[in-house]
């Protein structure tokens, strides 16, 4: 005869599903394994078919070997054996670790090195996306949103062809948003404000592009604090400080190896041009045979020029042509829109995509995560348009710099945390419709001992 379960095995069932798979802590342990175990089976699988799953980052590695080897901050590629600004210094100064382990003569453990960093990056975004949800959302859509990351297929892919900053970009970008929401209760007097500010420094040190962020959110920062009647000038003037003191010894050594100011990096000019100029094809976002790293023409007057110079001319040229051909600019701008938010561009030649045969599905995956995204992002802004303002600054503001140099899906990576927050809350919105309960919006930050001030929903 089969008997029921008792009531004291359904509680311990039931306590161990909330205490093990309600635990972002577990999420963040499953996210990290299962990007291990694809890191090593990749290799495997490489080694044994020759697929072409080539690991990518020809400049962060040389660099990072340059740095283990003694050299300096230089040599980005072959043939530029310089000191260089090429790219900001906090990644390549993590993987050179491995290098100085590991000699990349002997051995490719180095490379293991960098991308299992990028595995444990991607794994622990897994927390802040949980506390962003849970303050914005609520624990349904902050536990299903770290789950979904977990699997989310970018996040997967990256750490294992990308040995870049891009897994790290995505944490310390949902680092710098949990920290806003944090810092903006808080007393003037308080030490998390000058935290708050060399987090910032840290971001500028590993990809200034982050920093686009920074005039918006601190301003939202600000106005916050007013409507509450709280300190503003003090705080915000000390988190500042605290950023332009981190940034300064890098600044002041650029100025004094490559003989011209370049706060972080130096590369721009060349950036802005490879995507802005007559040789770029009709169907893509840029030019990339023109990389002085594929062409000797380019290199031979970054050499003579150095990087400063070379920089300018570089940009100059680019916006000659965008002047020249406002028309083409445009078009090529909208190619880079519609590549942002869709993929088509890595779809068509990432090795990865072509060794795989998922160009289709990646698109797919792409448009409709943005899609779900942007339903999530109007969702939030219905319920309580400033308390989610930090959100759609992220996803409006934030590709911009790339919308105007060039795109690929890698320099989006930093938003996909923000982009699956959204795209869980729309999914939950929509259980919602079924079940009839309703994720909870931007409810009021727990445990806050300042008064939130009123601020009318639309």
């Amino acid at each position: 005869m089969l008997t029921p379960p008792s009531a004291g095995s359904a509680g311990r069932t039931g306590f161990w599903k909330t205490a093990i798979l309600g635990s972002p802590t577990t999420a963040v342990a499953a996210a990290f394994c299962l990007r291990a175990f694809l890191l090593v089976a990749s290799h495997r699988v490489e080694d044994r078919l020759q697929l072409g799953l080539q690991v990518i980052g020809k400049e962060a590695g040389f660099i990072a070997w340059s740095l283990a080897s003694g050299k300096g901050f230089s040599n980005p590629f072959p043939g530029y054996d310089l000191p260089t600004a090429w790219l900001a210094p906090i990644f390549p100064a993590l993987w050179s670790i491995g290098f100085r382990i590991f000699d990349p003569n002997l051995t490719d453990r180095g490379v293991y090195f960098g991308q299992l960093l990028n595995c444990a990056f991607s794994a622990f975004t897994a927390w802040p996306i949980w506390w962003l949800g849970r303050r914005l959302f609520g624990p349904r859509v902050a536990l299903g949103a770290a789950w979904a990351w977990v699997l989310m297929p970018l996040a997967i892919l990256f750490p294992l062809e990308w040995v870049w900053d891009q897994s790290l970009s995505a944490l310390v970008l949902s680092l710098l948003l949990c920290a806003g929401y944090r810092v903006r209760d808080l007393p003037a007097s308080s030490p998390a404000w000058a935290g708050y500010g060399l987090l910032w420094g840290f971001a500028a040190l590993l990809n200034p592009t982050l920093c686009v962020l920074l005039p918006l959110l601190l301003a939202w920062i600000i106005v916050f604090r007013r409507r509450a009647g709280l300190s503003v000038l003090y705080p915000a003037s000390k988190a500042v400080l605290l950023l332009v003191l981190s940034i300064l010894p890098w600044t002041a050594r650029n100025y004094f190896a490559l003989d011209g100011l370049v706060l972080v990096k130096s590369n721009f000019g060349l950036e802005l041009w490879l995507g802005n100029n007559s040789q770029v094809p009709s169907d893509d976002v840029y030019a990339p045979q023109l990389h002085p790293m594929n062409n000797f023409r380019e290199l031979l007057p970054l050499v003579f020029a150095g990087e400063p110079g070379y920089m300018r001319a570089k940009e100059s040229e680019a916006l000659r042509f965008m002047r020249q051909n406002p028309r083409t600019f445009f078009n090529l701008v909208g190619r880079r829109v519609l590549d942002t938010w869709t993929g088509d561009f890595d779809s068509r030649h990432d090795k990865w995509m072509i060794a795989l045969h998922s160009g289709g599905l990646e698109i797919a995956c792409c448009t409709g995560l943005s899609l779900l995204a942007a339903l999530g992002l109007g969702l939030a802004m219905r319920k309580d348009v400033f308390e989610c303002l930090p959100l759609a600054f992220c996803v409006v503001v934030f590709p911009i710099p790339y919308y105007i140099t060039h795109t690929t899906l890698r320099y989006r990576h930093p938003l996909d945390p923000v982009l699956t927050l959204l795209a869980v809350l729309t999914i939950a919105r929509l259980l919602s419709g079924i079940t009839g309960e309703h994720p909870e919006v931007a409810p009021a930050p727990a445990g806050s001992t300042v008064p939130a001030p009123q601020i009318p929903s639309v």
